[in-house]
């Protein structure tokens, strides 16, 4: 798992459809199998090279998130159909926003402007990628691909061309699954620690209806411990 940065990686669309297979076929098998995804991707990507690309950015969230994924298969028996739907669509959120920050980045601006509103327009996620990334070709490009994928997951909704409204949360049930939540929402804030009740409150938590937080068993990728005041702090193993 890494850490955050400026990195933008994403440049072209991963369709959610090949991106559930590679990661059930993963979590079932134990390998990555290229030429299987490669054969998916041309079914949704015109010409070849798009489709090579595409397979590039697939195969680097399975590497990057492999230690995951071997997690994963050993708490589902190798059954990713095991997951809720849910469960499954949390899983490649996180790996996603491990894999390429800028979705994290993404995802927290269109929380922040939610508060406030309800409709956000493209341009002001433009604006807000911009100052952290550049106002490039590549951060534009990266927001387009990402946005698609969160618009797929129906975590966004898309009311018409360069409008987006807020979409659905995604209930959590696997105790994996909430707490590799928590740990993205830690490592990718910059954060050390994240106190108990403040994952109600954060941004990155809006998109998750998340376990009673006395129900998850932090034990693979969260520590918990007691604090001076209120309920505990979290702190994500490093690996």
């Amino acid at each position: 798992m890494n850490s955050k940065g400026k990195y933008i990686g994403i440049s072209n669309q991963i369709p959610l459809v090949v991106f559930e297979y590679a990661v059930s076929d993963y979590i079932s098998t134990g390998q990555i199998n290229s030429e299987k995804y490669l054969s998916y991707l041309k079914e949704f990507t015109n010409g070849e090279n798009r489709a090579n690309k595409s397979l590039n950015q697939l195969v680097l969230i399975l590497k990057k998130n492999i230690e995951l994924l071997d997690l994963v298969s050993l708490r589902t028996n190798r059954n990713f159909a095991n997951l809720s739907n849910n469960d499954q669509l949390g899983l490649l959120v996180c790996m996603f926003s491990l894999t390429f920050p800028i979705a994290y980045d993404i995802l927290i601006a269109f929380s922040s402007v939610f508060k406030i509103q309800d409709v956000i327009s493209k341009r002001v996620i433009l604006e807000k990628m911009g100052s952290l990334y550049g106002s490039n070709r590549s951060m534009i490009i990266g927001c387009d691909e990402t946005v698609r994928l969160f618009i797929d997951i129906k975590l966004i909704n898309r009311q018409k061309v360069g409008l987006y409204s807020k979409g659905k949360k995604l209930t959590i049930s696997n105790n994996l699954i909430a707490e590799l939540i928590i740990y993205v929402g830690i490592t990718l804030s910059g954060s050390k620690s994240l106190l108990v009740e403040d994952v109600v409150h954060k941004p990155w938590f809006s998109y998750f209806d998340m376990p009673d937080e006395s129900n998850i068993l932090y034990s693979q990728l969260i520590i918990k411990q007691d604090s001076a005041v209120g309920n505990g702090y979290l702190t994500a193993i490093t690996k």
